[in-house]
């Protein structure tokens, strides 16, 4: 279920596209997290990879969205911006599927203005490995923000080509 105001990765299609991509890796193990969350779709993937997920949001309506689509899936979601709901913790694996809007957002939490280059100061900070979604039209945009991950996958979508792209 996908609450109003939620990010929909049906609507999207970007996170379909990488909830595909997760299914075929194993986190068996590892301490995965996941920023943005949304509605918790990639979460939910990740856990069902054998991953112990903590899921964050910046937008309240959209945790408790996840929390409710999570319940029994022993998935922790906190409200938080980025990296502050897990201070001090430790991941092997963080996901995440920026906002990417061009253009005035619907809602400010679709599209902020520094998250990547937040991202690629911090990620290492948190977790061993980073997997980020981002349209391979846009690579520039991760590079000019300091994220210089190889891409391992193309996802082709109705709307725009999605990379997965993995930095260690």
């Amino acid at each position: 279920m996908v609450d109003r105001g939620v990010f929909d990765p049906v609507e999207h299609l970007s996170g379909m596209a990488f909830a595909s991509h997760l299914l075929d890796l194993d986190f068996s193990g590892q301490r995965v997290l996941e920023l943005g969350t949304g509605c918790g779709l990639l979460a939910f993937v990740a856990s069902r990879r054998g991953g112990h997920v903590v899921a964050t949001d910046v937008d309240p309506r959209a945790a408790e969205c996840a929390i409710g689509n999570l319940v029994g899936t022993g998935i922790d979601v906190r409200i938080g911006d980025l990296f502050d709901p897990v201070n001090g913790e430790m991941f092997d694996t963080l996901i995440v599927n920026p906002p990417y809007e061009v253009g005035r957002a619907r809602r400010p939490t679709l599209r902020s203005p520094d998250v990547l280059e937040r991202l690629s100061i911090e990620w290492s900070s948190v977790a061993k490995e980073l997997l980020i979604a981002f349209p391979t039209d846009s690579i520039d945009i991760l590079r000019d923000c300091g994220i210089d991950a190889p891409l391992v996958n193309r996802i082709g979508t109705q709307a725009r080509e999605l990379g997965v792209f993995r930095q260690r």
